[in-house]
């Protein structure tokens, strides 16, 4: 899929104006404040590889040099962020990060635990987590592969890919 956003070398950025009229929460922010919500949201960030919480922190740090906690978990803030996140949605990359939270849940529990048959269980469980983790992102570069073949081998525009994304994103909420 093509990126949603694209920062370059000075941090200005350039949002497709197709997605202003589809989600208008983006208006609501200045530069630096949409910067840190593609940082910290977006799949391809340069912050991607850090677990949530370290990569909210760079993302905040980078975008406003500063620490701004208050600003970031502001309701404009938190919305765009959930609006970008519906924009790029994939069900397969957000169940590989519930898998990876679940490791480090089970890594911290293993720092006090002694006994050997629970620490083997464990370490089984993050095996066959790690496991499906590969597995989900090798499915994930396949469609990236095939993505938006339709039948008389058309194919999807970008901007219906967005809407689908967002469409998938909203029911899935909606379910909660």
């Amino acid at each position: 899929m093509s990126l949603l956003i694209h920062i370059d070398h000075k941090n200005n950025q350039v949002l497709h104006p197709e997605l202003m009229k589809l989600v208008p929460s983006f208006e609501a922010l200045n530069e630096k404040e949409m910067l840190y919500v593609v940082l910290y949201a977006d799949y391809n960030s340069i912050y991607k590889q850090f677990p949530d919480h370290e990569r909210k922190r760079k993302a905040m740090w980078h975008a406003f040099d500063e620490n701004l906690t208050k600003v970031i978990e502001s309701k404009r803030i938190t919305d765009a962020v959930s609006d970008y996140i519906s924009l790029q949605y994939n069900p397969k990359i957000e169940l590989a990060r519930k898998y990876q939270k679940k490791i480090d849940q089970f890594l911290e529990g293993m720092e006090n635990d002694t006994a050997p048959t629970s620490i083997a269980k464990t370490i089984t469980a993050i095996e066959g987590l790690r496991s499906s983790i590969r597995a989900l992102e090798k499915e994930v570069d396949e469609d990236m592969l095939n993505e938006g073949v339709v039948k008389g081998k058309m194919t999807l525009s970008w901007l219906e890919k967005v809407k689908t994304n967002r469409k998938l994103y909203l029911s899935i909420v909606s379910k909660k």
